[in-house]
């Protein structure tokens, strides 16, 4: 039997913790990992280190999810990564859910990339794009890029029943200044005149939403603010919705929960392209033209929403998998 100090290690604060986003996904992500890997908060230095060490003599990988909630702003956990880089080299597996949301502070993740090498595992073309640029192409030549869509942390299953009458418009996620309000406001109008009578409800589940600012119009139909809901609560609240909105300014990826959630619960949704190399889920069920949504998303029957929900499933199955082999096979 494989003692616990033989196994591979994940260095990863907030791991499946709801309230962060990479945490959770990291979470899904081990579920086709078998033996578990010892996993340890980077804010603990000693003992991470101590776990990197051990992994690395027992030729067992070491991953470093980054960033989360807790970890991307702490000194001590930068610190950790620094250690863990070097005595980590060569062998490390770093799973980086954003690059170049770094900024500035981009070059300090350079620099780890360049110490620990190694093999990266980004979300999209587009990041991995934006790595290969980064120095001149000198932290690139260092590590073996890889693009994978991440595990999402709150991938559901449909529930039960058709969808609420009057038609329900939903937005998933949190208000971010990143989200397109225009789109949504769009596609609520155009579902408003598709729906029979022209009555529609609008209701929101994450935070901010309730101090958007909407226009009149909008702002004048039933809205209901649900804000943060537990996951066992999602899928009979969002199985509800005739219509799921995921706006985004940049356009939708494959890192997108807020997208990715409601597709999972067979709801049709609505968003938003601007790279499509960068999305890589396409079920019947995604939508991208807001003038048509409305009536597109009414239209759709059980059987469709059902259809919708298992290709999801697949996709996410499939994203697990190729995971676990990126991250975590001995190679």
């Amino acid at each position: 039997m494989r003692r616990a100090d033989d196994r591979a290690v994940l260095l990863c604060g907030d791991l499946g913790r709801e309230t962060c986003g990479v945490g959770a996904s990291e979470a899904a992500a081990l579920e086709a990992v078998d033996p578990r890997p010892t996993t340890v908060d980077p804010r603990r230095i000693g003992a991470s280190v101590r776990a990197v060490v051990r992994a690395r003599r027992a030729g067992r990988p070491v991953v470093v999810a980054y960033p989360t909630r807790s970890t991307v702003s702490s000194l001590r956990a930068t610190a950790t990564l620094a250690l863990a880089a070097v005595a980590g080299r060569g062998r490390l597996r770093w799973h980086l859910h954003e690059y170049t949301i770094f900024g500035e502070r981009r070059a300090l993740l350079d620099l780890l990339l360049v110490i620990g090498g190694g093999r990266v595992v980004l979300s999209t073309e587009s990041e991995a794009d934006a790595l290969r640029r980064s120095r001149g192409g000198r932290v690139a030549r260092r590590v073996d890029v890889r693009v994978l869509p991440p595990a999402n942390g709150t991938s559901l299953r449909a529930a039960e029943g058709p969808p609420a009458e009057p038609p329900v418009v939903g937005l998933f996620g949190t208000a971010r200044a990143d989200k397109g309000l225009e789109v949504a406001v769009a596609a609520l109008r155009a579902l408003h005149d598709a729906a029979t009578g022209g009555a529609v409800r609008v209701e929101t589940v994450g935070e901010g939403w309730d101090e958007a600012p909407w226009p009149a119009d909008v702002a004048a139909l039933p809205l209901a603010h649900h804000g943060r809901v537990p996951t066992p609560d999602l899928a009979p609240l969002l199985s509800r919705w005739s219509l799921a909105i995921a706006p985004f300014a940049a356009g939708a990826t494959d890192g997108r929960m807020s997208l990715r959630t409601p597709l999972t619960c067979g709801v049709p949704t609505l968003t938003t392209l601007d790279h499509p190399a960068d999305l890589t889920l396409r079920p019947p069920h995604l939508l991208l033209d807001p003038a048509t949504a409305g009536a597109r998303a009414l239209a759709t029957g059980p059987a469709e929403r059902a259809a919708g929900a298992a290709c999801v499933a697949r996709f996410e199955a499939d994203a697990v998998r190729r995971l676990a082999d990126a991250l975590w096979s001995p190679a």
